[in-house]
């Protein structure tokens, strides 16, 4: 069945039905929607299936079954999609089981889930601060190839290499000791 795995356990109340009801909404007809197989699956993803079926033998996605064959639709898609933007900011895969857990419905206990939900918060901060910190290297980082764009643009060409390494390095430190002074007096207006 195609929502096997994909719904929880439904309980017979108001939110649960208007939730079903936005999800089948959401959904639309199972027919028409896109499915791939896992070759196909990997390759939208740029992986190997090896790492797909590694990431469903963890139970991270859960493909349905047509004929023997693993079929992946637009809810597995979004899944792993999720799943590897965790591993990219570096988050490990029992991390990432984690947050599935609760989006499964996995973890309904009030004091785990509170928990939790802590635990998500503290993550929050630590993304908000790491965003920070891409942004201020982002931005050190293309001053620094606009720095070297003007060197070039401005610099003799030289037949000997360890010269014109020499000239850089000097243009270099140059640039990095007004930015330290920048930082500094920043900081200073701070405290």
């Amino acid at each position: 069945m195609f929502l096997k795995g994909v719904l929880t356990e439904m309980r017979v109340d108001v939110n649960v039905n208007v939730t079903y009801i936005k999800f089948m909404n959401a959904l639309g007809n199972v027919i028409d929607q896109p499915k791939w197989g896992v070759q196909a699956f990997a390759d939208l993803f740029d992986v190997t299936p090896r790492a797909v079926r590694f990431y469903e033998d963890k139970g991270l996605v859960t493909p349905r079954r047509e004929g023997g064959s693993r079929v992946f639709g637009p809810v597995e898609y979004v899944r792993f999609e999720r799943i590897l933007r965790a591993k990219r900011l570096g988050f490990s895969l029992d991390d990432i089981k984690v947050v599935l857990d609760v989006t499964d419905g996995n973890v309904k206990d009030r004091v785990e889930l509170l928990q939790r939900r802590e635990n998500f918060k503290t993550v929050i901060e630590s993304l908000s601060r790491r965003r920070l910190d891409i942004n201020k290297l982002t931005e050190e980082m293309a001053d620094l190839c606009a720095q070297i764009d003007t060197y070039l643009d401005a610099a003799q060409p030289h037949e000997n290499g360890l010269a014109f390494a020499a000239d850089y390095e000097a243009a270099f430190r140059e640039h990095f000791a007004d930015e330290v002074a920048a930082d500094m007096s920043l900081n200073k207006n701070i405290v």
